[in-house]
């Protein structure tokens, strides 16, 4: 498939780009752990950042869209595909140092990620509670 030489210019460029930072988690047996509960206890490590074209989604554009949420807070962001895994596996992830809510541990529709054409993909991310 093809690249847009454009638009990878632009994700490259400070003037439009946001950093995201993604932080993962290492998982941990604790002195308190129980086989049978599995109750593991996970470790941010060292965050990894990336560089991405972000907007900030109004409320009434946000309940209205396909997103169906209903809050402030709501970011689109548009990035190449080789950050699909990354928003998938993050265990906390910081924009201008407001958290937004992770893949992993969400339910219903506060993250989603979304295929584009040209290798891109549309990441939708809500303010952490």
């Amino acid at each position: 498939m093809k690249r847009l030489t454009d638009i990878e210019k632009m994700l490259t460029d400070s003037e439009f780009t946001t950093k995201v930072y993604f932080y993962f988690a290492s998982k941990i047996a604790g002195d308190d752990f129980d086989p049978r509960e599995k109750n593991y206890t996970y470790d941010n490590l060292n965050p990894v950042s990336a560089k991405v074209y972000m907007r900030e989604i109004s409320p009434e554009s946000a309940f209205w869209k396909q997103y169906g949420i209903q809050k402030a807070g709501v970011v689109e962001i548009i990035c190449s595909d080789k950050y699909k895994t990354w928003f998938e596996m993050a265990n906390k992830i910081t924009i201008n140092s407001i958290e937004y809510e992770t893949f992993k541990n969400t339910t219903g529709s506060r993250v989603g990620i979304v295929k584009r054409p040209y290798k891109m993909i549309r990441v939708t991310l809500a303010r952490k509670e």
